[in-house]
């Protein structure tokens, strides 16, 4: 359900990356997996592994996943796929504040990729 909501995130109008659906004749270069561990504070987590036919990692935590409503879910779903996607967090406070997806330190921020992330979304694949 989350690998859904983060692909539709990151396939809107205009991008040139067209995430492909996981079947046997797509090459896997990004896998995601659940795990629930009350204690750990993070309710996504993506991980890089560099190297030839490596696969980066998506994990989200269901033990905190499951106590967040909808746009939450979808919220933590496309930050991090935007990391696997090569985008960093953005930051910035009063007029230097950034509207983005990508921005952790917001006390709530979008469900989907904004301009902004669009924006640096293009300039890393066109």
């Amino acid at each position: 359900m989350y690998r859904e909501d983060a692909n539709r995130a990151w396939s809107y109008s205009g991008s040139k990356i067209k995430i492909a659906p996981d079947s046997a004749t797509t090459v896997n270069d990004l896998h995601y997996e659940d795990f629930s561990d009350p204690g750990n504070a993070a309710a996504g987590v993506w991980s890089r592994h560099p190297g030839t036919a490596a696969t980066d990692l998506i994990r989200f935590n269901k033990a905190r996943m499951d106590t967040f409503d909808a746009a939450t879910r979808r919220m933590v779903a496309a930050h991090e796929l935007g990391h696997a996607l090569g985008l960093c967090h953005k930051s910035g406070s009063g007029r230097n504040a950034v509207e983005s997806v990508m921005w952790p330190e917001a006390a709530r921020y979008p469900d989907a990729p904004t301009d902004v992330d669009k924006a640096n979304h293009r300039r890393l694949w066109g």
